[in-house]
This record gives structure tokens, sequence and C-alpha cells, in this order.
């Protein structure tokens, strides 16, 4: 099997994940992430995506986060390359594949600047490498950046049919429910 029917077939079983399952595995899935977080310094930023395609919820994270005094940012997309932007609320509208609609004064912050990503992703094997919707956004980015990363999936997610390139970049660790 390739990527592209490995990608179809999760996305079909996340979209039809029952909506009180979700809510539930999003809260288990925000408590261990909210618990490794609150033990995080300040002085930097933490990435964050925002939720798409019935995606682990990350606004009830990012809502957390601005009220324990963390700083945060989203992925913008422009000219097929993803940079990230600091928010201060989560009262936005978004656009398209994690590009937000942003004010302008919202600065981009450099990659060094974020000491942890929480990333986005389809489907996950054991050894922490991650499909993503095959756009190579995350990927790109975090090819010469030394930034903590974590992804957030269902349990369900996990395959080890996944095709690995040289291209993809490995997760520092996968949370589920």
């Amino acid at each position: 099997m390739i990527n592209k029917e490995i990608r179809a077939k999760i996305l079909k079983i996340r979209w039809n994940l029952e909506n009180k399952k979700k809510e539930k595995y999003d809260s288990l899935i925000f408590k261990k992430i909210s618990n490794i977080i609150s033990k995080k310094i300040k002085t930097k930023y933490i990435g964050l995506y925002w939720p798409i395609e019935n995606e682990v919820d990350t606004i009830r994270l990012a809502e957390w986060l601005l009220k324990n005094n963390f700083k945060i940012c989203i992925p913008k997309i422009k000219k097929s390359k993803m940079n990230f932007i600091e928010i201060d609320s989560v009262d936005f509208k978004y656009e398209f594949w994690h590009s937000m609609k942003q004010p302008i004064s919202n600065q981009i912050i450099k990659p060094d600047d974020i000491q942890l990503l929480i990333v986005p992703l389809i489907g996950f094997n054991k050894d922490n490498y991650r499909m993503g919707y095959g756009m190579n956004f995350y990927n790109n980015f975090l090819e010469n950046q030394h930034i903590q990363t974590i992804g957030l999936a269902y349990s369900f997610q996990q395959t080890n049919q996944i095709i690995i390139t040289n291209k993809d970049i490995k997760l520092d660790k996968i949370i589920t429910e």
C-alpha cells in the first residue's frame, strides 16, 4: 500500500470518529501534553498547529497555554513556505492548510526561538516517523532545526505501512489517548 492509500484510509477513520469518543480522546491527550508542557521554561515559544480535518484538538491547549503565560505561535504558509507567527488569542479565522488570517502586527518567530513544536499528523509508525498531508511543510521547516517535536494523534493512526523517505523527520515523541 502506498502513502496516498494509507492517508485516505486513516483520514476516513478519523472523520468517522464519534464526537463523544473524539472529545474523550482529545481530553486524555490534552492532560498528557499539558503535563509535559507545564514543566517547560516560558522564555521561548511553543509552536502549535491549528486543527483541521478532524485532527486532535489543539485549541483547548492554546487557550490553556495563553492562560498560563506561555508564548505561542502557529504556522502560516506563504508561497509554499511555512513560518510561525505569534498569537495572543484564539479568536480569529483560519484559512486553508494551517494558513492563518492574522493581523499584520503578528511577527514571524525565528526557529531558534521555538522551544517545542506540536506537530499534526495523519499516520505514524512505532519509530515516531509521521505521515502528514504530503506537502512536506513540516519536514522542510524542521530540516536544519533543533526543535523538540511532539506529534498528537489517536492510537488508531499508528501503522507500520508508512513509506519513509530521506526527507522525513523523526519526531521526538508522539502522544495518543
